[in-house]
């Protein structure tokens, strides 16, 4: 068997173990040991941007310090990701913050802020946030759509 053979038989191995099933094709080169390039066609995934929503139903603004749920979603991230969520209230003052972890949390559920009611007014309140993927030490981070709900007094 030639070197240029090996080679080939190289990238295709090395392709087939990171082969996916996908249509679309990238190419894996490899070099021989005489010097040639060789380069073999594999599949790959097309990977999505990781994103995340978050949304808050409208409600009524009980007396005292009350918790209010909140939904939240996390799609194509890695296995290590952080879910930062603020709540704003109508003059744009930070009201309340809920921080998500994706080693402890499912990548969709519910979860709660609280807020005082002696503390905001009532009206129009805007939750928006950052989700951070942890990749090792490369970390992205991506804004998350704010979503506008309403709690109004009784």
């Amino acid at each position: 068997m030639t070197y240029s053979l090996r080679s080939l038989l190289v990238a295709i191995a090395v392709a087939a173990l990171l082969g996916t099933t996908s249509a679309t094709a990238a190419t894996a080169s490899t070099t021989s040991l005489d010097g040639t390039i060789l380069t073999a066609l594999a599949g790959s995934e097309s990977a999505e941007a990781p994103t995340a929503s978050a949304k808050a139903s409208d409600g009524t603004l009980e007396r005292g310090c009350r918790d209010y749920p909140v939904r939240y979603k996390v799609k194509h991230a890695g296995e290590d990701w952080l879910l930062d969520l603020i709540v704003r209230d109508r003059s744009g003052a930070d009201v309340a913050s809920v921080s998500l972890h994706g080693v402890a949390s499912p990548r969709k559920g519910r979860t709660t802020f609280s807020v005082c009611r002696s503390a905001v007014e009532a009206g129009r309140f805007t939750v928006r946030g950052v989700l951070t993927n942890r990749d090792g030490y490369d970390q992205t981070e991506h804004a998350v759509g704010k979503h506008r709900f309403w709690l109004k007094r009784r």
